[in-house]
Formats: C-alpha cells, structure tokens, sequence
C-alpha cells in the first residue's frame, strides 16, 4: 500500500485493474462483435440525429446513452449490470416510438403519471410493431415488422431472466469480476439482435418520412446494410430482389 492509500482505495483500484484485464480479453476475443455492436449504435445514432427537435427523441438518446453504459459493464466484466442495461436500451427505445404516436402518454410519463408497458409496446393487435401501427407508416415494413417483434420478445426476456437471478440464466455468471468468453459472447448476440430491432423499428416509423428527405443518403444505407435480405425492404430502397432471401435474426 502506497503512501495516502486506504484499505477502500486498495480494494477499488483492485476491481479497475481486473477490469482493464477483463476488456483486453474482451477487445482480443470478441472484437469483431463489439465492432458490429457499436456500428449499430452509430447508425441508431444517425436515426437520432434525423430526429434532433422531436418530442420522443429524448427517450431515444436516453436508450442509447444506455447501451453505451452496457457495452462498458460488458467488456469489463458487469454481465448482470450489461444485461439489465439492454434491457433500458429495449425500453426506452420503443417507448419513443410509442410516445412519437401518443404525445399525451409521453407527456403523462415524463411528469411521472403514467407508466411505459413493454407488454402493450409488443401487443400484436396495438404495439409499435403491430401491422395496423406499422402500416400506418410504412406498408413495406409491415410486411416484416411482426419477425422482429419476436426477436424483441425473446432478447428483453433473456435479458429479464438475469435481472431476476433465474438460475437458468445466472449460473455462468462468474462469482467475481471475471472475464468470461461464454457470457460476454451471449451477451453479445442479445445485444446485436436488440439493436437490429431498434433500428428497423426506427426505419418502419419514420423510413418513408426519413427516407425521401435530406437524411437520405446517411439513412438509407443503414437499412440496406442490416435489412437489404428483406425483399420488402430491398423494393423500398430500390434494390434488385431476385434471389434475395433472409430473416429478422
């Protein structure tokens, strides 16, 4: 222990070493994840900035304030905290969607006097990736809007199953701050099929707006990169579609 050093300082600057450790790992082992993990979040980031003035797009830069936070606690080594973060970036992302299309709500949930509901978020009949929401904005995603709603469902559940220590899920979890290739893998897989989702949500709200402005040579290659296996997608943008096939995810 140097000289003006606590027992605390010890102990804390001890947990930041493993962590430099731990994100060596992580950067050396899965670099190639976290490099498309964060070219998502710069392309929700151009959707963002498309939409710099709107009501809703605070929850939106509030969700990916939070994936970055999430990005962090999983390359040193904080996979519950990643998990539980992924799973703000997922809400906090279809509640601007929501709220693009329900002012009054947005305004009642910012003065804390209603509350978000992921579940009616996904509702089949009424949520933001509903065919009857979706059409209203886009016909062409509404073609595929229900596949990623799925994939939604299933990683805010993965996600879900961590914060509430189901033991299905926790038992990876190394005991201390360690670097685990498995859990930060599985991680990533969650997080890369959340962002995928936000962003084609993004293109199937605002995309037929967006799409045909002054953003559309920054946006539009976003959706061809993710999206361009969809053929819905593909005669939206333009593109040739034969023999073109895909799925959400």
């Amino acid at each position: 222990m140097t000289t003006g050093q606590t027992t605390i300082d010890v102990h804390l600057l001890g947990l930041h070493s493993q962590a430099e450790v731990n994100i060596r790992s992580a950067t050396g082992g899965h670099g190639r994840g976290l490099g498309q993990l964060l070219q998502l979040d710069l392309d929700i980031l151009a959707w963002e900035k498309a939409l710099t003035g709107r009501p809703e797009t605070g929850q939106l830069t509030a969700a990916r304030r939070e994936l970055g936070f999430a990005i962090y606690a999983a390359s040193i080594g904080l996979y519950l905290h990643a998990y539980a973060g992924l799973r703000v970036f997922l809400e906090l992302s279809f509640a601007s969607v929501y709220f693009s299309a329900n002012e009054l709500h947005r305004r009642r949930w910012v003065a804390d006097r209603a509350d978000f509901s992921w579940s009616a978020a996904l509702d089949e009949n009424d949520g933001v990736m509903s065919r009857p929401f979706v059409q209203e904005f886009s016909e062409t995603a509404a073609e595929d809007a229900q596949k990623f709603a799925k994939v939604a469902a299933r990683c805010y559940r993965h996600c879900s199953q961590f914060i509430h220590g189901k033991l299905a899920a926790t038992r990876l979890l190394p005991e201390t701050l360690d670097f685990s290739s498995v859990v930060l893998a599985d991680w990533l897989r969650t997080a890369s099929d959340s962002a995928s989702v936000v962003l084609f949500l993004l293109y199937a709200r605002y995309g037929d707006e967006l799409l045909s402005g002054p953003h559309q040579d920054r946006l539009a290659p976003t959706v061809e990169v993710w999206f361009g296996h969809l053929e819905e997608v593909r005669r939206r943008l333009g593109l040739p579609i034969e023999g073109r096939e895909g799925n959400a995810g």
